[in-house]
């Protein structure tokens, strides 16, 4: 029986048809093997606080009044990001932007690295930007 149209060996089919400049195609394999490979813990803490401090708007992550939005990392304590069954993130805003918008702008922002997982983020603090006295302008 003759092969399919649609078969392997076929232009049509997806697996055969490679766009995009050379390497393209390998690169992207490597990319979704790596998404396929769920990252330890503190790696993905690391990543989600790297993606939280890099919004404008967050002045620093917080790990809420008693520390305990933290996860422990090899000779350190990555404080306000922890990840577990829920990813929950603390941070101190600057109150140059909504706030809602800001957390709303963060959750998206951590979305893509944490799949499924349920994203609490919690605002301890604001600042007034170029206020001098400290967080929360006390």
């Amino acid at each position: 029986m003759p092969p399919s149209p649609a078969g392997p060996e076929s232009p049509r089919s997806p697996a055969a048809v490679v766009t995009g400049p050379p390497g393209a195609a390998e690169a992207a394999a490597e990319a979704a093997a790596g998404a396929e490979r769920d990252p330890a813990p503190a790696a993905l803490a690391e990543l989600v606080a790297d993606a939280v401090a890099a919004h404008p708007a967050v002045a620093r992550l917080d790990g809420g009044m008693f520390g305990t939005v933290a996860t422990w990392l090899p000779g350190r304590r990555l404080v306000g990001v922890h990840v577990g069954e829920r990813v929950e993130v603390g941070v101190v805003l600057t109150l140059d932007r909504p706030i809602p918008a800001t957390v709303a702008a963060l959750r998206r922002s951590i979305a893509p690295l944490v799949g499924d997982v349920p994203i609490d983020v919690t605002v301890s603090d604001v600042e007034i930007p170029g206020d001098d006295r400290g967080a929360g302008g006390t």
